[in-house]
């Protein structure tokens, strides 16, 4: 969410002060790509269903997840400065994606001072996002990492919500499914958290292991 308004309200507020039929809408199948590292910018691109990776290459050839998009959300905003793309966005399920063109975009926040400031907030956000992943990506040992990005999404039962996937939860913190499920079982086995149901985590919040005080017999 942009903060002041939703995303979806500050793209629709875009793309009213756009040309008619600027609009560009794009359907993505798993695993296709609506740009790649080194393509020309499309423009804003907003999620109306689905999800979609951004995803980095490294100098080694490693590819590096460096955001994930939700429905409601857009994405890739700093493209819209820039000529090329310095990622891939890649559909990680069904996805739809509205886009305005990048022109447009800028145009439109030239003249409505208010909307630039919207989104120079939603900037912002966006980059202590990926900072803090840089920041769970350095903790060591594994367990810890695990244990700290859980504790980011988890609600005030401990439950994480039902739309982020451990495989999903691996790839914030940059390494594979099966090196998380084993840092998930020793934290099962030290207690700190519990799995109820196939591919879902609860933390066991603190107070739950607290031991109660024996009554004052007086």
């Amino acid at each position: 969410m942009i903060a002041i308004m939703s995303a979806l309200e500050f793209f629709e507020r875009l793309e009213r002060a756009c040309p008619p039929g600027a609009l560009r809408l794009v359907t993505l199948e798993p695993g296709q790509a609506l740009f790649r590292q080194g393509d020309a910018a499309p423009g804003l691109p907003l999620l109306t269903d689905g999800r979609v990776d951004l995803l980095r290459h490294t100098e080694t050839g490693r590819s590096v997840r460096i955001h994930v998009a939700h429905k409601g959300e857009t994405f890739a905003e700093a493209s819209i400065f820039v000529e090329r793309c310095h990622c891939d966005a890649v559909a990680a399920a069904a996805s739809r994606v509205r886009i305005l063109p990048k022109r447009f975009v800028r145009s439109a926040i030239e003249a409505q001072p208010d909307l630039g400031e919207v989104f120079s907030l939603h900037l912002a956000r966006s980059l202590m996002t990926a900072r803090r992943l840089l920041e769970l990506r350095a903790i060591t040992p594994l367990t810890e990492r695990a244990l700290a990005r859980m504790s980011d999404l988890a609600d005030a039962t401990g439950a994480l919500p039902r739309t982020t996937s451990l495989t999903s939860i691996a790839a914030d913190l940059d390494v594979t499914p099966p090196a998380l499920y084993r840092a998930i079982a020793a934290l099962e086995k030290r207690g700190i958290l519990s799995r109820p149901d196939r591919g879902r985590v609860c933390l066991i919040l603190a107070s739950e292991h607290e031991t109660p005080e024996p009554e004052d017999p007086t």
